[in-house]
């Protein structure tokens, strides 16, 4: 494995990002007549200057419990290294993913998947930059116990 340079997390910041398809019907179906699309968006930036980014998709109604969800979830990032995350991130999925305080919100399903979501993505997203590559190519050239987690339900 390419050793990492390795980074200091100083902060993560979310935003409720909305489009008002609703007005028009745009993208909606049978179940879900007036969806206004939107998403959490979350950056993490360093203190060396590389920042991920990274998004989860909702219909509206909601995006702002997954907001606070992301907000409720930072601390368990902010201060860290990227070492301490990518090289034991199934350890660190279950961190998120098993806050004692959050974890009634529902363990891996969700409002905290989609918290999740969002965290997880800017990580690859900001690991994909250490790397100088794609994410997709980051995500396609790893072994699979890399990529492996044990989901709970």
């Amino acid at each position: 494995m390419v050793q990492d340079r390795c980074l200091n997390i100083t902060t993560v910041t979310a935003r409720d990002i909305r489009w008002p398809t609703s007005l028009g019907a745009h993208g909606s179906d049978a179940m879900h007549t007036d969806p206004d699309y939107s998403c959490v968006y979350v950056t993490i930036a360093t203190v060396e200057g590389p920042v991920g980014y990274g998004m989860t998709f909702t219909l509206g109604r909601g995006t702002d419990i997954v907001l606070l969800a992301v907000r409720a979830m930072k601390r368990l990032v902010e201060g860290r290294t990227t070492a301490s995350i990518y090289e034991r991130f199934g350890q660190f999925w279950r961190e998120l993913t098993s806050e004692s305080q959050l974890r009634w919100i529902g363990p891996e399903k969700g409002v905290t998947h989609l918290a999740v979501a969002a965290i997880v993505n800017a990580l690859w997203d900001l690991l994909a930059k250490i790397r100088n590559v794609p994410v997709w190519q980051l995500l396609a050239e790893m072994e699979p116990a890399q990529l492996n987690f044990f989901f709970r339900h």
